[in-house]
């Protein structure tokens, strides 16, 4: 308590030797016996105890007071008598009979030149009362706690003269506590150690000693399990030690005992929730263990203190989407860019899209990519767009998805998918003619043919496949212009099989219109016989020389329609001859 050492230094005599027998709270204190306290006597502080009965709590300090100051000479145990208590707590804005924290009694008794502080609860019970007390001492700047056996006594007589008895126990092993300390400073280790076990062999539940040993081996840089045994035995003795925590969970992180350690992290954090140190500690520890989703509730009591923290409200946000709450993630960082508009940055967009996808919420997948489109430019990457084009190609929405494929190649000239999804696109729409001019300004672009070629055949295929359903010469002749469009583009396998077929086909349709003018005699027909004649040989050389490098679609066909083009050839002049075709 910061005001009690800034202000106590007014209150006049406060650093004199400690008056005996004035009077506090309106009772009569006796003086203590055995004259005034020796140079190393050491001091101890009684205030007043917590209670759900105030009265009660200050009659327990009182009581407890004079039943050291009756039972302890000033020689052995100097008990701070009530009078500096009191101008000590007044001078510093607080009532005499004020119940102080722990951290308080500690600032009031360093003022006082306090060494042992009691830090006390009484409370009623059903038969009398209920105490709980410890010890406290101060050790270089830390606050060490020596917890005392709980007990019920009838009044608070008989509490003060229980708490005397467990009192003394416990302060048999002090010396050897204080002597271990000493022996820690000077580097003397083993010294120390075996000061601090005469002192568990007089009192076996001090956690004092225990602590100096623990001290000891972190100093010496003990293994993981000789820390782990210290600490817990001091734990079983005093739960809310935060020296043995801090210990024992830096022992389990080096053991790599995830669960263990994560435990303590939170005891830790349970005793002190303002330990941001702690807290992202535990949170990473959580998230990279798996367990992401036992982090998010202590987030939440911070973001809970510290209402509109963005960088908490990043943390909750990733630790939702590692734990694949996407709902809550999307909602999280929605509130953590409203707050801060720089962070809806391309990490925020990339995660929470992809979160939305996961979530099938594609309404809000278009929200944001339609909001990283507008933020980010023709910075944006290529990916937005295109998931954007897919969600509207999936709901059946083509003229969205063309806009959204069309983005996307604008973004990135060169990006295949971009392209192959509008000719994906302008074949289903039916568009040959689109498709064939967006294939055209792909391969100008820089988009290698043999990647478009695929995507083409969706022009050629459609057209091929109802050639072979109707059998006319003009779908043929279709089906052939298609194909030849797509090989001449991107040419591949595929392509001139397809213009093989097709021009075989128009040959074979002419071969027979062929059979009626061969006895011909009239100019007109034999003219007609020339065209047909022409139209034969012409999709026969096509077909000769595409079926080389589309055979290797269909080996059998290709195979077939060249014997069949050989075999027929051999009759081709008789009618050339037989017509007088030029």
């Amino acid at each position: 308590m910061k005001s009690i050492a800034s202000r106590a230094a007014l209150a006049a005599g406060l650093f004199a030797l400690p008056l005996a027998g004035a009077p506090l709270f309106g009772q009569a204190q006796p003086q203590q016996r055995g004259g005034p306290p020796g140079q190393d006597t050491p001091y101890i502080l009684v205030t007043t105890f917590h209670s759900n009965d105030r009265q009660m709590g200050v009659q327990m300090g009182d009581e407890f007071r004079k039943r050291l100051q009756s039972e302890h000479s000033a020689k052995e145990l100097f008990v701070i008598t009530q009078q500096n208590i009191k101008n000590t707590l007044e001078a510093s804005g607080y009532r005499a009979d004020s119940a102080l924290s722990a951290s308080d009694l500690m600032e009031l008794s360093k003022t006082l030149r306090g060494d042992q502080v009691i830090d006390g609860t009484i409370n009623k019970t059903g038969e009398g009362v209920h105490v709980d007390a410890r010890l406290l001492m101060r050790s270089g700047q830390a606050t060490v706690s020596q917890p005392l056996p709980r007990f019920d006594a009838k009044d608070v007589g008989d509490a003060a003269k229980t708490l005397d008895r467990e009192l003394t126990d416990a302060q048999k092993s002090l010396a050897s506590y204080k002597a271990c300390t000493n022996n820690a400073r000077a580097q003397k280790y083993a010294e120390a150690v075996a000061e601090a076990r005469k002192g568990l062999a007089l009192y076996p539940t001090s956690s004092l000693n225990n602590l100096c040993i623990l001290s000891v081996y972190a100093q010496q840089k003990a293994g993981p399990d000789s820390i782990i045994a210290v600490a817990s035995a001091i734990r079983s003795i005093d739960s809310t030690s935060s020296i043995a925590l801090a210990n024992l969970a830096d022992a389990y992180a080096a053991k790599h005992d995830t669960a263990n350690a994560i435990n303590t992290y939170l005891a830790i954090y349970r005793l002190d929730p303002s330990n941001t140190s702690t807290v992202s500690t535990i949170i990473e520890m959580l998230a990279s263990s798996g367990a992401p989703d036992k982090a998010i509730p202590i987030v939440d009591t911070l973001i809970a203190q510290n209402p509109g923290d963005v960088n908490m409200l990043r943390t909750k946000w990733l630790l939702q989407l590692r734990a694949k709450q996407y709902k809550g993630a999307l909602a999280t960082g929605a509130e953590m860019v409203k707050a801060d508009t720089t962070r809806a940055d391309l990490d925020y967009f990339q995660r929470s899209i992809a979160a939305a996808g996961l979530d099938s919420n594609s309404a809000m997948q278009q929200q944001l990519i339609g909001q990283a489109m507008q933020k980010l430019g023709n910075k944006t990457p290529v990916d937005f767009p295109l998931i954007s084009a897919q969600a509207y190609y999936k709901a059946g929405h083509l003229q969205q998805a063309l806009a959204m494929a069309r983005r996307a190649s604008e973004i990135d000239p060169k990006n295949v998918a971009a392209w192959q999804f509008q000719l994906t696109i302008q074949n289903q729409m039916n568009q040959p003619d689109s498709a064939v001019a967006t294939a055209q300004k792909a391969i100008a672009a820089g988009v290698p043919k043999d990647t478009l070629g695929a995507s083409l055949l969706g022009v050629a295929g459609p057209a091929l496949k109802k050639a072979q359903e109707s059998k006319t010469r003009e779908d043929w002749q279709a089906a052939l212009q298609a194909a030849q469009t797509v090989d001449q583009i991107a040419p591949s396998q595929k392509s001139a099989y397809f213009v093989g077929v097709s021009a075989f086909s128009i040959a074979a349709d002419a071969l027979q219109s062929l059979q009626k003018y061969q006895k011909a005699t009239s100019k007109a027909d034999k003219a007609k016989g020339c065209e047909e004649l022409k139209v034969v040989e012409d999709n026969f050389a096509i077909a000769q020389a595409a079926m080389p490098r589309g055979g290797r679609e269909d080996p059998q066909t290709a195979g077939t329609i060249l014997q069949n083009i050989t075999q027929y050839s051999e009759y081709l002049p008789q009618f050339r001859k037989a017509w007088a075709c030029k």
